[in-house]
C-alpha cells in the first residue's frame, strides 16, 4: 500500500496539478462557459424555457390528453390577450392588423405591417407574443406528430419502426420542449472533451518517466521492481478516478447554475424530438452520461499507460495519442455520449463499441504486462 501511496504521489506532480488547472481554466472559457453563462439563450429559447417550467410545476412529469387540452385552453386565452393588446393600439387597426391571426400572417413586403410586427418582437419585447409563438409550436409538433412520425419511420429500420410504433401505442406524448436537453447536450460533449484531456496529461507520464529518469535498471534488478508496473497501472486508474471525479464535481457544479432541475423527473420520451430505445428520466439520462465518461476515462487511462510502456520519448507518446483523443473528440463522443440510447441508432452499436474499447484497453495492457516480464535489463 505504501508504494502504491507513493506511486499516485509522484504522479501527482505540482506541475502536473499546474497543468490540469491551466488546460481547465483555458477548455472552460473556450468551450463550456458559453452554455452555463448563456442559457437560455436569448428568444424563443427563453420562453421555450419558462414554459417548460410552468408545465412541469402544472402538469408534472408527463402530460395526458386532458392536461395538453388545458395547454391549449391556455394558449387559446393568450390569443384573446393578443387580440386585445392589438385592437387596443390605433397603428395596428390602420394598418390592417386587427388580431392575433392577422399579426401572424402579416404581408412582408408591406414596410409598415413588418415595421410594427419588428415593434412588438424585437423592439417592446411583448412576452405574450413570444409566449404564444412557442406555444403554437410545441401544440403544432404533438397535433402534426402522425406525419412526422411517419416521415421518421423512412429513415428507420424494422427494429427502430417497431420500437416507435410501440412507444406510440404506449401513449406517449412529446409537448415538452427540447431546450433543456439541447442546452445539457451542448454542455456534457465540451466537459467530456476536458476530462478525456485531463486524464491524458496526467497518466500518459506513468511509465515513460522512469524510463526518462533511467529507474528501470535499478527497479529490474530486484523481485519487485519487477512486479512494479501493477502498482503503476493501479495508481494510473486511481489517478484517473479522482480526475473524473473531481472535474464532473466542478463542472456540475456551474452546471447547477442553469436550474434544470425541475426537469429531472421528465421522461426523455416527453421532450420533442427525442425518440429512444429506452425510457429514462432527464435526471436518469444525466446519469447514463456520467457512467459513460466514466467507462470512456478508463479506456483512455489505459491506453494511455500502455502507449506509456512503450513509446521512446514524450514527443511520439503525444503523437500517438493524438489520433485517438481527436477521433473521440470529432466523432466518438456524439454517438458514445449524447446519443447512448438514441433511437436513430441500431440498438447494439452503443454496447459493442464500449466492449470492443474496453477489451482493445485490457489487450494491450496484458500484452505490456507480458512485456515487462520478459525484458532484460540490458535492452530497457
Amino acid at each position: 500500500m505504501r508504494i502504491l501511496w507513493n506511486e499516485i504521489k509522484k504522479i501527482w506532480s505540482w506541475k502536473i496539478l499546474l497543468l490540469l488547472f491551466v488546460v481547465n481554466i483555458v477548455l472552460f472559457f473556450l468551450v463550456i462557459k458559453f452554455h452555463i453563462t448563456y442559457f437560455p439563450n436569448g428568444r424563443p429559447t427563453l420562453d421555450s424555457y419558462r414554459i417548460g417550467v410552468d408545465m412541469v410545476m402544472k402538469y408534472g412529469a408527463d402530460m395526458d390528453e386532458a392536461e395538453l387540452a388545458d395547454f391549449k385552453k391556455t394558449y387559446r386565452a393568450q390569443v384573446q390577450e393578443a387580440d386585445r393588446y392589438l385592437q387596443s393600439r390605433k397603428e395596428f387597426a390602420e394598418a390592417g392588423i386587427r388580431s392575433y391571426e392577422d399579426f401572424l400572417n402579416i404581408d412582408r413586403n408591406n414596410e409598415k405591417q413588418g415595421a410594427l410586427h419588428s415593434k412588438v418582437m424585437i423592439e417592446e419585447k411583448v412576452d405574450t407574443f413570444w409566449e404564444l409563438q412557442e406555444r403554437k409550436r410545441l401544440i403544432g409538433f404533438h397535433d402534426r406528430k402522425g406525419a412526422v412520425l411517419d416521415a421518421y419511420k423512412n429513415h428507420m429500420d424494422a427494429k427502430q419502426q417497431a420500437h416507435l410504433e410501440q412507444s406510440i401505442k404506449a401513449g406517449y406524448y412529446q409537448v415538452y420542449s427540447e431546450v433543456v436537453m439541447a442546452n445539457f447536450k451542448d454542455f456534457i460533449i465540451p466537459v467530456a472533451i476536458a476530462i478525456m484531456i485531463s486524464i491524458v496529461l496526467v497518466v500518459s507520464p506513468v511509465f515513460i518517466k522512469d524510463r526518462a529518469g533511467k529507474m528501470l535498471e535499478l527497479q529490474y534488478a530486484a523481485k519487485k521492481g519487477r512486479e512494479l508496473y501493477k502498482t503503476k497501472a493501479a495508481a494510473g486508474l486511481i489517478s484517473a478516478f479522482v480526475v473524473i471525479t473531481a472535474l464532473l464535481t466542478v463542472y456540475f457544479g456551474f452546471y447547477a447554475r442553469n436550474h434544470t432541475s425541475m426537469f429531472f423527473e421528465v421522461p426523455v420520451h416527453a421532450m420533442i424530438g427525442e425518440f429512444s430505445w429506452y425510457d429514462p428520466t432527464f435526471l436518469q439520462y444525466i446519469a447514463l452520461t456520467v457512467i459513460a465518461i466514466y467507462l470512456l476515462g478508463f479506456v483512455f487511462t489505459l491506453l494511455a499507460m500502455a502507449f506509456s510502456s512503450i513509446m521512446p520519448n514524450y514527443v511520439s507518446l503525444i503523437g500517438i495519442q493524438i489520433p485517438f483523443v481527436f477521433g473521440m473528440m470529432m466523432y466518438g463522443l456524439s454517438y458514445l455520449l449524447t446519443n447512448i440510447i438514441s433511437l436513430w441508432m441500431p440498438q447494439w452499436v452503443v454496447p459493442t463499441s464500449y466492449s470492443v474499447m474496453a477489451v482493445v484497453a485490457v489487450i494491450f495492457i496484458m500484452l505490456m504486462w507480458k512485456r515487462e516480464k520478459k525484458r532484460d535489463i540490458l535492452m530497457s
